[in-house]
């Protein structure tokens, strides 16, 4: 399989080197389920006192309301304490500034583990408890264990030695994925962020319903300092008390309006149909109509572009938010203003600033990361697809995507590599039917992508998930002889044999050795590379009449053209001397 070399970070289709035979592959067993008492668990690392934070924890937000009575729920303490509680209820109704403001506290209180956790699908998931595996010692440092059994792990860990511990699964989409993965017992804490209804059976459950209208009053209060009291109820009730409404009401009429009946009236006569692209609104009252009079206050004061280049980057990436860093070389790649223009760190710091300030974006409580809510994120991209800019804004992000992953290329930050895959999903997601410069730079970052995931090493299931509809895309695209779809299907016939699915491999496996072929000549290097991973494949398979001939070959041509001491020709010596014995030849 390709796994010499390194990332070349000159290139965005860098990739490992495709030309050398691999170390011998070994099979691991399928991981122990979560209820095996068998189950080997390293214990996590000894701290010696320093807190493990992992995850992007948002920040509080300036009009955050306490609300006691639900924060008095998640506090709960003692024997009857449950382990795992649920937040449900709908979206803008503040479930998520709620599990942020205990994780907060929990930091405060220096609980020995807080982790966040985005479940909004199942490579966010596994990434994110492969990350908290990473942070507590208990990963192998990818050289064997998938993040599924990375996910275990961390669970039982938890179930054994949780006291102090808190972790939170946010925005949980499908719970049978996430169910494996969490804590039933034990002193830990886990909290399950969803919209989902039926979840009595996975913990206590506390729904999160919109403001009271003294909550709501009180936001409004103190953000404007307005004494209207008539005024402020008519505009919450209009609102539907709905968290998310009435804070970005609150932030656009402390800078721009002297009353709540301007706001008001302003509010009821926005022409939805101007500014988005479908026929109904979908969203909950007052959510379309605040975001887009929001929207038109941060750009009124964005004179350079830098601020609105930001928030539709942010728009069509990952809800579960977008590093800083990210950001930065979106600026200096000139990916964030209209014509181009290259934006400076410190101009996109500045940016970021504001539309913390305007409640557009929110910082985590490391300050590297921002997170957009999703109700505006969403009436960001209809407003996109209403002007016919969003395929357009999907290639800024592309363009951004290929200047970072020279920096991630560079990193030995694991959480760094871990990211990138799910930008480039994000993307993808966002993008649908793209044109086809959109399609082909989708393509590159998807295989950036896929070899990232192989670094790692624990995310091979990702890795399976992202290479088996590239493979059909690049097959459609660029054609099957074309040297990108080789190199997709033998990283993606690697991932196979790394997950124990070696006869998925061997197919792929041999189309690429035939193509290779035809193409460069049976005596190339990268033909003798896939002819010496094709029949490691069926040696694995314990197919030795395939396997051992095809060795024969391939060593005879490496001596011939590599030399009999080369690395590639030796490793293929090593692959034969086992198959003979395998086959009962030790002579």
């Amino acid at each position: 399989m390709d796994r010499t070399g390194k990332r070349d970070a000159r290139k965005i289709r860098a990739g490992r080197k495709a030309d050398a035979p691999t170390r011998e592959l070994t099979v691991r067993q399928s991981a122990a389920g979560p209820g095996d008492s068998g189950a080997v668990t390293p214990s996590a690392r000894d701290a010696a006192g320093k807190q493990m934070v992992v995850g992007d924890i948002p920040a509080q937000l300036s009009g955050f309301q306490p609300r006691p009575g639900l924060m008095a729920q998640l506090n709960r303490v003692g024997p009857e304490a449950p382990v795992v509680q649920v937040l449900t209820g709908r979206s803008g109704a503040g479930r998520t500034q709620l599990a942020a403001a205990y994780a907060r506290a929990k930091l405060m209180a220096a609980w020995r583990l807080v982790a966040w956790v985005n479940a909004e699908n199942p490579g966010r998931l596994l990434a994110g408890l492969a990350a908290v595996a990473d942070a507590t010692g208990l990963s192998d440092g990818g050289s064997g264990r998938g993040a599924a059994d990375a996910g275990l792990v961390v669970r039982n860990w938890l179930e054994t030695d949780g006291a102090r511990c808190l972790l939170i699964f946010d925005d949980a989409e499908d719970l049978d994925v996430l169910r494996p993965f969490i804590p039933v017992q034990g002193a830990a804490r886990v909290l399950i962020i969803t919209a989902c209804e039926a979840v009595a059976d996975l913990g206590t459950t506390i729904p999160v319903d919109v403001f009271s209208a003294e909550e709501a009053l009180a936001l409004l209060d103190g953000r404007t300092g307005l004494a209207d009291e008539a005024g402020a109820s008519a505009l919450v009730a209009e609102l539907g008390y709905l968290p998310l409404a009435v804070d970005q009401a609150a932030t656009v009429i402390a800078s721009q309006y002297r009353g709540y009946g301007a706001y008001l009236r302003r509010l009821q006569a926005l022409p939805l149909g101007d500014y988005l692209s479908g026929e109904e609104d979908p969203y909950p009252p007052g959510v379309a109509e605040t975001v887009l009079l929001s929207l038109e206050v941060a750009r009124g004061a964005d004179q350079a572009g830098v601020g609105s280049g930001v928030l539709e980057l942010v728009a069509v990436l990952s809800a579960a938010g977008v590093g800083r860093e990210l950001l930065r070389a979106a600026g200096e790649a000139g990916s964030l203003t209209a014509d181009a223009r290259r934006a400076p760190a410190a101009a996109v710091d500045q940016a970021l600033a504001r539309l913390t300030d305007q409640a557009l974006l929110t910082f985590t409580v490391d300050g590297q990361t921002v997170i957009m809510h999703r109700l505006v994120a969403w009436v960001i991209r209809d407003e996109l697809a209403r002007r016919e800019r969003l395929t357009t804004v999907c290639r800024a992000a592309a363009s951004a995507l290929e200047a970072h992953a020279e920096a991630v290329a560079r990193s030995q930050d694991r959480r760094v590599i871990r990211e990138f895959p799910e930008q480039v999903t994000a993307l993808l997601n966002t993008a649908g039917e793209a044109d086809q410069p959109l399609t082909r730079a989708l393509l590159r970052l998807r295989l950036v992508a896929l070899d990232y995931l192989l670094e790692l090493g624990d995310s091979i299931a990702q890795a399976i998930v992202i290479g088996e509809p590239l493979s059909r895309d690049l097959e459609r695209v660029l054609g099957p002889d074309h040297s990108d779809t080789m190199r997709l299907r033998n990283n993606l016939a690697r991932a196979y044999r790394e997950a124990g699915r070696i006869a998925d491999a061997i197919p792929l496996l041999q189309q690429t050795v035939a193509a290779r072929e035809r193409l460069l000549g049976a005596d190339h290097p990268s033909t003798l590379a896939s002819r010496n991973n094709l029949a490691s494949a069926y040696r694995a398979t314990a197919r030795p009449a395939e396997a051992i001939p095809l060795f024969e070959s391939t060593l005879a041509a490496c001596k011939r053209v590599l030399g009999p001491d080369d690395p590639r020709t030796v490793a293929t010596r090593n692959n034969l001397a086992l198959a003979y014995k395998e086959a009962g030849r030790p002579e």
